[in-house]
């Protein structure tokens, strides 16, 4: 069977930093965002469907993305999965924030 790319149990790992630190206001975002996703009001998909995503990263993927980043491309994937956005909708939604950014 082989290794899903978040199973390093085992291998040569790097420093983890365990020194807490204040949530960015990207962090805070995501946290809520899927916060919302996954409450039992709206449900558009489970917390163990973010998990499978992430781990279906492929190896250059998940080593390059941060923990945040890694669920933000995951509720991507989900929303379009799910049929509850298309790729365009995110799109367009991401360059009209980006537009008014500032």
């Amino acid at each position: 069977m082989q290794r899903k790319v978040n199973d390093v149990g085992g291998l040569p790992g790097e420093h983890i930093d365990s020194v807490d630190h204040d949530a960015t206001f990207f962090e805070k975002r995501i946290d809520a965002m899927l916060m919302l996703l996954i409450s039992p009001k709206i449900k558009a998909f489970s917390i163990d469907a973010l998990r499978r995503t992430i781990e279906e990263n492929t190896l250059d993927d998940y080593t390059k993305r941060g923990y945040y980043e890694k669920w933000l491309y995951a509720i991507r994937h989900l929303l379009v999965e799910q049929q509850i956005l298309s790729n365009e909708e995110i799109d367009q939604r991401i360059t009209t924030i980006m537009q008014t950014k500032g």
